[in-house]
């Protein structure tokens, strides 16, 4: 069973999370904006991350990744769409009057209908654009759970007036990837609270079913 625990981390109060295998201890990191509150996080849990998971190039989604990379020594696995988001760290850091940040290595670049492993949780990659050109989600299909990153929100959805974002690609992304999926998944998002397929696409006052 897959359990899916939510750090609130940088100015921006973003949501990184720990996804952990229940049966094996075995974990993955997704978007590590800030190291040092997930690597205590992990620690407080026990757990083993096996590998490191992005949803875009954002730097409060990548922000703490380079420093995660380094204390646990396990791969990265980011969509290459996103590369010059990356590659671009330091000019997003100083842009936001943050210090400087050192980009994360990517080890393996993903896709739409990718699948990532670890323990005995399988997760399906989704891409769907619209935030930023690259942007996936991560959908666990036995316990109806989706990391959603900045697609879509509780009552809101993504920005699209940053570099690389598109409106009608967003709300096609929602409509054709998030709104597909059974109405009683779980959607853990980027920031805010945690909502539910058939919530958002009943109620999302921006893009509706």
């Amino acid at each position: 069973m897959l359990e899916i625990h939510e750090i609130s981390v940088t100015p921006f109060e973003q949501n990184c999370t720990i996804l952990v295998c229940g049966e094996t201890g075995k974990a993955a990191v997704c978007d590590c904006g800030d190291a040092a509150p997930v690597l205590a996080r992990i620690a407080e849990l026990g757990v083993d991350v096996e590998l490191i998971l992005a949803t875009h190039g954002h730097l409060d989604h990548i922000g703490g990744t380079h420093a995660l990379q380094a204390a646990c020594k396990v791969p990265f696995y980011f969509p290459e769409p996103d590369d010059f988001l990356r590659e671009g760290l330091s000019e997003q850091a100083s842009l936001y009057g943050w210090g400087p940040l050192t980009p994360p290595v990517v080890d393996f670049h993903l896709k739409d209908a990718d699948v990532v492993t670890f323990g005995r949780v399988r997760l399906d990659v989704l891409h769907c654009p619209g935030h930023t050109p690259g942007h996936v989600v991560f959908y666990e299909a036995k316990s109806a759970k989706l990391v959603a990153g900045d697609v879509i929100f509780q009552g809101s959805v993504g920005r699209t007036d940053l570099p690389g974002g598109s409106w009608e690609e967003l709300q096609n992304s929602i409509r054709t990837k998030v709104y597909t999926l059974p109405e009683e998944t779980i959607i853990h998002c980027g920031h805010g609270p945690t909502t539910s397929v058939g919530r958002e696409a009943r109620t999302n006052p921006f893009v509706r079913k």
